[in-house]
């Protein structure tokens, strides 16, 4: 009878966490790092804890886990809201069904049902698109005039697209990468 790691499975849930929070970082750089470039890159380096979850954990929930620590871990740092954090946590329950439809048990999965769970890492930034005028304001006084600007060239839909197009796209290959080193 096989056992089920847990250790592992919570070692890497805080990794995927932590890599997620630690890729926001870079949005400090430029508004395109911050809208486009953060959550891609979360997406590809977050693809390794999320694999190695699910090979670990064959059954529903694996995608539900991952959103509901890094929501709750958002949520208690004040970084997002309830709606924000329920959308990533929606989106884990999204990904966690793609991947039963397609089989928990086939690796191959893994391919589409990430980028679902990635693209609800963009809840944490979408009030750049449902209160613009507000998310405009805070990134002028916590930046600067400049910052916002940048930010407010990418609240169109336009903006919106690009990012979920990056992050799904980035998911994609950074399951694609781990799975070519099994």
């Amino acid at each position: 009878m096989k056992t089920t790691n847990y250790r592992g499975i919570i070692g890497f849930t805080v990794l995927y966490a932590v890599t997620s929070f630690a890729c926001a970082f870079t949005g400090f750089i430029h508004p395109w790092c911050w809208i486009v470039a953060f959550p891609a890159l979360a997406a590809l380096l977050g693809a390794y804890s999320y694999c190695e979850v699910a090979v670990r954990w064959r059954k529903f929930g694996v995608g539900t886990l991952l959103s509901v620590v890094l929501g709750g871990f958002l949520l208690a740092m004040g970084e997002c809201d309830l709606t924000q954090s329920g959308l990533m946590v929606v989106a884990g329950i999204v990904s966690d069904g793609v991947r039963l439809s397609l089989g928990n048990d086939d690796i191959q999965s893994l391919r589409f049902s990430y980028p679902i769970l990635s693209v609800g890492l963009i809840a944490w930034i979408m009030k750049l698109w449902t209160d613009t005028e507000w998310y405009i304001q805070g990134a002028t006084e916590e930046l600067n005039a400049a910052y916002a600007q940048g930010l407010e060239q990418l609240s169109g839909v336009w903006g919106l697209a690009l990012a979920i197009a990056a992050t799904a796209i980035a998911a994609y290959l950074g399951v694609r990468i781990r799975l070519r080193l099994v």
